[in-house]
């Protein structure tokens, strides 16, 4: 029989011991929603299986099921302003929801990480969406629009590799409108400091807005939902 060349049979092997220990962590994300590039909080319990050493934090396969590496697939390379060095694709999908009675005008917005167009108007009793395709850091930014003449509502998301035990976060905002603007940078504070789940209220208006994002994904979709609470 002839001796296996071990030159040729390591990159087989190492491609397959890769692919096993790639599902097992998707597994462990899906299963366990604190879990962020393949490590838990100190929190919940460790999963009693061991890591493989080809998947360490640079590598994050296990964030979610639309991890791309680079090395196992070449079309990442072809938009490089979207994942970052390690391959990571990183967009969110933002769907906005309007329970109310009348038309949502786009106002403004910023991008900290990322690009997209959202929509100009979101219509009465229905739903729009955008992708905010992110950058090399990841997606972050917010949006605001307008409820007639008098009132802002604002929406933030966040979802980040700069911090890889951090979760995606969400954050809104249901204002007066004012001569002053957006103070964009409250904003954003207020956006690091959240949660993937946030319900923001207008009691002077009896309006509120429900917003929620998957907290582990690379590729989450964030839902934007604004209610009236008079239209019931």
């Amino acid at each position: 029989m002839a001796a296996i060349n071990p030159a040729v049979a390591a990159p087989y092997s190492m491609g397959v011991h890769r692919n096993t220990a790639t599902q097992s962590h998707k597994v462990m994300a899906a299963a366990n929603p604190a879990v962020k590039y393949g490590r838990a909080a100190s929190i919940l319990s460790t999963p009693t299986q061991t890591q493989s050493p080809l998947l360490r934090r640079n590598s994050v396969p296990s964030r979610s099921s639309d991890t791309r590496i680079m090395g196992a697939n070449p079309e990442v390379l072809s938009s490089p302003s979207s994942s970052n060095l390690m391959g990571v694709l990183f967009f969110t999908q933002c769907q906005f929801r309007n329970r109310y009675g009348q038309d949502l005008k786009l106002e403004d917005h910023i991008y900290w990480h990322g690009y997209g167009d959202p929509p100009e108007t979101i219509a009465q009793q229905s739903a729009s969406e955008f992708r905010h395709s992110g950058d090399t850091v990841g997606s972050v930014g917010a949006v605001s629009y307008l409820v007639g003449d008098k009132v802002r509502w604002i929406i933030a998301w966040s979802n980040s590799g700069e911090d890889t035990l951090e979760l995606n976060k969400v954050y809104s905002e249901i204002n007066e409108v004012s001569e002053e603007g957006i103070d964009w940078c409250s904003i954003k504070e207020s956006l690091d400091q959240n949660v993937p789940k946030y319900t923001a209220r207008n009691n002077n208006y009896g309006y509120s807005a429900d917003l929620m994002i998957d907290p582990t994904s690379n590729t989450p979709t964030m839902t934007a939902t604004f209610k009236c609470g008079a239209c019931y």
